[in-house]
């Protein structure tokens, strides 16, 4: 059925121009050839069918000339020099004009200008009827200056209703004199009012060498959005061969459209992939469907363990916002199998998806009071994540929460419900509330912040472990005490400050026993900077901190008064334990007796808005042999036009090490070339060379008038196996767009490449 369908769009698609071209008929308007157009009698001009005769026009014609000859007999009057004949918007110029005054007819010839408004045709001989306002041009060419449109024919037409005919012609929107790309075509309409132009027998040129060929094709000479099929998209690998979409566009509303893509993937069928999207004053949404008929690759990979090889994703989203400060998101997205992104994910972070998410919330704010109601539900799509593993969905999760600050204290509240269900795990609800007081005090240079927080946790579970309560509750006094000494000075002779900022950061956490408690959305935070200033450890609500620790920590920075930013960031610190902890997310009985953490170091340099370097640094005296715990760090150039590089390196003590140098480099005005390498040094296994994780590398052209793109890419689909693929692009503006679109995945691979493509 889905091929069948396919077969039907794509016919439609080659034959869409000549069906929707209403009657267009190239004998009304080209009636004879160019040697005759001199001998055009009255009589059949007054017959032809463009003679609008309740439509007369009654404005008056202005006529200038140097020179001037008057026959009254034959009523026709002959201007020379500088001859000029206007009407309305239009103007008529040229070296020579006779005017037949019982013909209604104006002949002129000798560098013949016409001008429109923002339209320019330039011939060597036209003829203009002053009542219809039809004019004939013998090979002229055009220039529309805010459509940014130009090109030549053998013959064209102009008609009062802003339609422009034209034969044996060229459409482009380079440079006339030496354009990159044309549309040539026997016979082209142009309506400037619907901004719609259609082609019969068209060919496009690019570098005056044939690229693509159509019978019929519609396309847009504006901006606005129109129905009909666009150029067809080629993309895939060029050993199996090109994987064909034929999309079509239907511009149903100002505020609605719909992006229907029927196509054939090389080795794998048939497909059908559509989107619709709305825009209301209030709300917005899409509705996406991609659906493969029975994938002929995924049936003999074995990898499927259903009954049917069909391939699809679901989507939905809908964002609503009420007058009465009510807001909803709604986010449904399906997926038919746990191999998807690895079969149709466009790089390594798609490829690698564990999983996808779909929610419904609700957010309403009044007062000051922030309310919020989720439900959120996961689609997993890693088969080494075991059932145990996965993560919980939330039916539903309301919070509330509201801030009061005062003269004499500030207090704020922070209240939950929420409902967690798994398949395998302990689950159930879950009540958390949290009331806090703080105050700051401000004394010159130095800003000390007592905090008081005390925190309710009780849950109701199902499928609770044995020896454990299934009502357990946790009540847990937080108290931290932030003070932030500023010490700044001006350096000599410069608009530079210096400020050094000492910080001590002291917070005590209760101990409570919390194994009973199963972890529905908490995990270890990672050790950072940051979290040398946060009172709890973990994440989310179902541990808290067992501690009485003092942080500190000092901040040195250069600020630059004349661009008021920051040149330069430097800031480590330490946490000192007074206390061990025992507190855990695995409820082992270990106990954490060490009297610091790690030693935690930032830099933040910017020297210039176009350099920017980042490092971090964690270091861990008690670390044996390998004492560096995390060592990141990051850099990147910015320069004139595209230019822009990027070097980083990532290493985690016992987990990862990594290393990602990316650029894009400008040749040339118009010319980059594109490139990314990273690597990853653990996973060099056997001698092998596997540690890439991406390389990429391509070629980016770009003119006033057009864009072509090439990128060879290899990327890990997993730990073992990559894919590899050349895609090619060529965007020419203002017309079509032919290819892979590689903006956003080259976006998604080099940082700070600037993607400036249009969405469709």
């Amino acid at each position: 059925m889905v091929n069948l369908i396919n077969i039907i769009i794509f016919f439609v698609a080659i034959f869409s121009t000549k069906a929707t071209s209403q009657g267009f008929n190239e004998n009304n308007y080209f009636c004879c050839s160019e040697y005759k157009v001199y001998k055009t009698s009255t009589e059949n001009n007054q017959e032809n069918n463009f003679v609008d005769k309740e439509n007369y026009s009654s404005e008056i014609i202005n006529i200038e000339a140097n020179e001037s000859f008057r026959d009254e007999k034959k009523q026709i009057t002959i201007l020379q020099g500088a001859a000029e004949i206007s009407k309305g918007t239009e103007k008529l110029k040229s070296d020579l004009a006779n005017i037949l005054q019982n013909e209604d007819r104006a002949r002129l010839s000798g560098n013949v200008i016409y001008e429109n408004k923002e339209l320019i045709i330039k011939s060597p001989y036209a003829e203009y009827n002053t009542n219809t306002e039809r004019t004939d041009f013998i090979a002229p060419t055009y220039n529309h200056s805010s459509l940014n449109i130009s090109g030549k024919a053998s013959y064209g037409v102009h008609l009062k209703n802003k339609k422009m005919f034209l034969k044996n012609s060229s459409y482009t929107t380079c440079d006339l004199l030496n354009p990159d790309w044309n549309l040539i075509s026997e016979v082209t309409e142009l309506d400037f009012e619907s901004g719609i132009g259609k082609s019969s027998n068209v060919f496009i040129t690019i570098k005056d060498i044939p690229f693509f060929y159509s019978p019929f094709m519609q396309f847009s000479i504006d901006e606005q959005r129109k129905t009909g099929f666009l150029v067809p998209e080629f993309s895939g690998n060029w050993i199996k061969g090109p994987d064909i979409i034929t999309p079509f566009y239907w511009n149903i509303a100002e505020n609605m459209d719909m992006l229907i893509k029927p196509g054939y993937i090389q080795e794998r069928g048939s497909l059908i992939e559509s989107t619709y999207r709305y825009l209301n004053k209030n709300n917005a949404g899409s509705i996406h469907l991609f659906y493969l008929d029975n994938d002929s690759k995924y049936k003999k990979s074995g990898k499927n363990t259903k009954s049917n090889n069909d391939r699809y994703n679901f989507y939905f989203t809908h964002h609503q916002t009420f007058e009465n400060n009510i807001e909803i998101d709604l986010l449904y997205d399906k997926f038919s199998d746990k191999d998807y992104f690895d079969d149709f994910g466009h790089g390594i972070f798609q490829s690698s998806t564990s999983y996808r998410t779909r929610h419904a919330k609700i957010n309403y704010n009044f007062n000051g009071w922030d309310i919020n109601s989720r439900f959120l539900g996961y689609q997993i799509f890693d088969k080494n994540i075991s059932t145990s593993d996965q993560p919980y969905d939330i039916l539903p999760e309301i919070i509330i929460k509201k801030r009061w600050d005062q003269n004499f204290i500030n207090y704020d509240v922070d209240s939950s419900f929420s409902k967690w269900k798994h398949e395998s795990e302990v689950d159930g609800s879950r009540i958390d509330f949290q009331l806090a007081l703080d105050k700051t005090f401000s004394l010159k240079s130095l800003n000390i912040k007592p905090r008081f927080k005390i925190q309710h946790t009780s849950y109701n579970l199902d499928n609770q472990i044995e020896g454990y309560t299934s009502s357990p509750s946790k009540t847990i006094p937080i108290f931290t005490l932030d003070s932030e000494l500023i010490l700044s000075k001006k350096i000599a002779s410069t608009n530079t400050v210096h400020q050094i900022k000492p910080r001590i950061f002291y917070l005590y956490s209760r101990r409570e026993n919390q194994d009973d408690i199963p972890l529905f959305d908490t995990k270890l935070n990672e050790f950072s900077y940051d979290q040398l200033f946060r009172d709890n450890s973990f994440s989310g609500l179902d541990r808290n901190n067992d501690t009485n620790q003092l942080t500190l920590a000092i901040s040195s920075n250069l600020y630059d008064v004349d661009k008021s930013r920051n040149t330069l960031i430097a800031s480590i610190g330490q946490i000192l334990y007074f206390d061990d902890r025992k507190v855990s997310t695995n409820n082992s009985n270990t106990v954490e007796s060490r009297a610091n953490s790690s030693i935690v170091a930032e830099i933040l340099y910017q020297p210039t808005e176009s350099i920017n370097l980042k490092s971090t640094f964690m270091f861990d005296s008690k670390g044996g042999n390998d004492k560096t715990q995390k060592n990141i760090h990051s850099f990147q150039y910015r320069g004139k036009g595209s230019n822009v590089y990027n070097a980083s390196y990532r290493y985690t003590k016992d987990d990862i090490e990594q290393g990602d140098i990316s650029f894009v480099h400008q040749i040339k005005d118009n010319l980059n070339v594109l490139g990314r390498w990273n690597y990853d040094f653990k996973n060099n296994l056997n001698g092998k060379n596997d540690g890439d994780i991406e390389t990429l590398s391509g070629l980016e052209y770009e003119s006033c008038c057009w864009k072509m793109r090439v990128v060879h890419r290899k990327f890990k689909t997993n730990t073992e196996n990559y894919e590899k693929d050349i895609y090619f692009q060529i965007m020419l503006k203002g017309l079509t767009d032919v290819g892979t679109p590689l903006g956003d995945i080259i976006a998604s691979s080099i940082k700070g490449y600037m993607n400036k493509d249009k969405e469709y």
